[in-house]
């Protein structure tokens, strides 16, 4: 027992030692990082990203290795902190260039509607509090003031919503999905759209803000069911246009909306 005690106590001295003389290699200044590229920040400052990845460098693992180790950098955390930090980064990879040298790609999120409430209120008696969202439907950052029509807004109840604000909230996915594949075919066919409107009791309604093809569809809301295919809904939506409106004849009141949650029963609603 003696011998197998003495045995234990050198091999765990020696595995004390390696793990020392590891630490001590670890810092060997021939593999230490200077150098921090960035690749991709465009909106998003790269100083800022190049700050954020040289702290996750200080420091040791274990009190022993240094972090700052081209081979051994902590490459996962900083790809983690980089995405959690800046709201706006869609992908951020990290990679060793060389022995001083790493180097971060990131990919920033575009901006692809504006996401401006849960609900759209008719009349606003201030300038609404909008932001980016990019189009699978994730806000990603506070957007400024914009002239009517130069980005679509969106409204609807977000999900996975951080308390207070709306910053990393997603629009319920397929709801979104679903509404906006149908807006890009109105857009192509019919004209220029301002709003897309999810509501809570299944339904979604999206607004022509402009066309040339059909002039009285301007303002004209546009209703229809969750979970209808979009190219139905379009096929439907032109064949009823045309039908009520042959040779495009402008209805003789104005139209406001087209209800199309009845299946294949299509009503024009004028005022």
């Amino acid at each position: 027992m003696l011998h197998l005690f003495y045995k234990t106590v050198a091999v765990m001295i020696l595995l004390l030692l390696f793990i020392v003389a590891g630490g001590g290699f670890s810092h060997n200044d021939k593999w230490r990082i200077d150098r921090i590229d960035i690749v991709g920040a465009n909106a998003v400052s790269a100083e800022e990203v190049r700050a954020l990845a040289g702290e996750k460098l200080l420091g040791n693992y274990f009190f022993v290795y240094a972090r700052e180790n081209s081979f051994l950098f902590p490459r996962a955390e900083i790809e983690r902190e980089l995405i959690e930090t800046f709201p706006r980064l869609k992908t951020a990879s990290v990679s060793r260039a060389d022995a001083h040298t790493i180097v971060a790609t990131v990919s920033e999120r575009k901006p692809y509607a504006l996401w401006c409430g849960e609900v759209f209120y008719t009349e606003v008696l201030e300038l609404a509090d909008c932001w980016f969202v990019d189009e699978a439907g994730f806000v990603f950052d506070r957007a400024p003031v914009f002239s009517e029509g130069v980005y679509l807004k969106v409204y609807g109840t977000l999900v996975e919503e951080n308390a207070g604000e709306p910053l990393r909230g997603v629009l319920p996915y397929e709801r979104f999905a679903s509404a906006n594949t149908f807006a890009k075919l109105i857009r192509a066919e019919l004209g220029e759209l301002t709003r897309i409107e999810i509501t809570g009791n299944g339904e979604s309604e999206i607004t022509i803000r402009t066309s040339a093809a059909y002039p009285f569809l301007v303002g004209v809301a546009i209703r229809f069911k969750d979970g209808e295919n979009p190219l139905s809904l379009m096929n439907n939506l032109r064949a009823a246009i045309q039908a009520q409106f042959p040779e495009n004849g402008a209805s003789k009141k104005k139209l406001l909306y087209i209800d199309m949650r009845f299946g294949n029963k299509i009503f024009f609603g004028s005022e």
